[in-house]
């Protein structure tokens, strides 16, 4: 197989896991709160829509709390799932829409492509999802009240690899961000100049064999480290040096937040030490140390855009 970025795009090597184990494109110049136009009675609970973009069928499943009022914008959390995965999977494995009832926000779980996400460039595979985001947040407020200053976007594996993309990209327009079982992509290095402060929040586990801690070249591309990548967000936020440390269940969960950065950004790393590459639900054992959908919500609940 040859090493390059027309394999991680795919990442192949991660298909079907997150199931096991459960063009710069502007959607909005505006960071005032969007009430919906749409005239059709909102579904609460899990749904499912579709849109067209670039000419082609894009679908997605969404959660709406129950607290939804039209004249009342809501955050909205964009959840991107794992190679060989589909939306429903991540809604389903991670817990996402419980949280979301209890604290009220909109999740929305798009569905990549073939069952990934490109986190590069259109000719690769040709789809282009980095311009598909802005499309698709532009949808959703057509059909739901959202807050445009509370926009997140989380994704596991090959979905974060497109989050840390969009963080290059689109932080401007998103508000916070957060990646599991991922780090950053080497090939977007170069290019990445992010135009606003990114809070980023990583959760990855020391001993995962499919994204590993130290990166390095792989099979299917080249990867940053975990620190490397925590270092390249840091020196973007101009964040101080040293770490606010936390350690949690019995030395297994060591959590970094680096606060105090530019414009209020964050950065934060929690280690699940002897955890490989699985989604963290909780309920103790290396691979389930914490529940990672409340740690992301905690960590997007202290920022908006400004």
């Amino acid at each position: 197989m040859k090493t390059g970025w027309g394999t991680i795009a795919a990442l192949s090597v991660l298909g079907g896991l997150l199931t096991s184990c459960q063009s710069n494109q502007h959607a909005s110049t505006s960071h005032q709160s969007d009430a919906a136009s749409a005239a059709q009675p909102v579904k609460l609970g899990a749904s499912d829509g579709e849109l067209v973009h670039d000419g082609q069928r894009r679908t997605y499943s969404i959660y709406t709390p129950k607290s939804y009022r039209g004249d009342r914008p809501l955050p909205l959390v964009l959840a991107f799932h794992g190679y060989g995965s589909q939306g429903k999977d991540l809604a389903t494995g991670s817990g996402m829409n419980d949280i979301a009832e209890q604290k009220g926000f909109l999740v929305v779980y798009p569905d990549g492509i073939e069952r990934r996400w490109n986190p590069l460039h259109k000719a690769l595979t040709g789809v282009d999802d980095v311009a598909f985001v802005p499309a698709l947040i532009a949808h959703l407020k057509q059909e739901r009240a959202i807050n445009s200053r509370r926009i997140y976007a989380a994704g596991v594996s090959n979905g974060g690899f497109l989050v840390q993309r969009l963080a290059c990209d689109q932080a401007k327009d998103i508000a916070a961000f957060a990646s599991v079982v991922s780090s950053f992509p080497s090939q977007l290095q170069a290019g990445c100049r992010p135009q606003a402060p990114v809070p980023m929040l990583m959760i990855n586990g020391t001993s995962d064999d499919k994204v590993p801690w130290q990166g390095g070249n792989l099979p299917y591309g080249s990867l940053l480290s975990v620190p490397q990548t925590i270092e390249l967000w840091k020196q973007h936020n101009a964040c101080p040096d040293s770490a606010q440390v936390k350690r949690l269940a019995g030395d297994r969960i060591e959590v970094s937040r680096y606060s105090n950065c530019r414009s209020g950004a964050e950065v934060e790393l929690v280690a699940l030490k002897g955890a490989g590459h699985v989604y963290p639900r909780g309920g103790g054992g290396s691979s389930s140390l914490l529940d990672g959908s409340q740690e992301i919500w905690n960590f997007f609940e202290r920022h908006r855009l400004r």
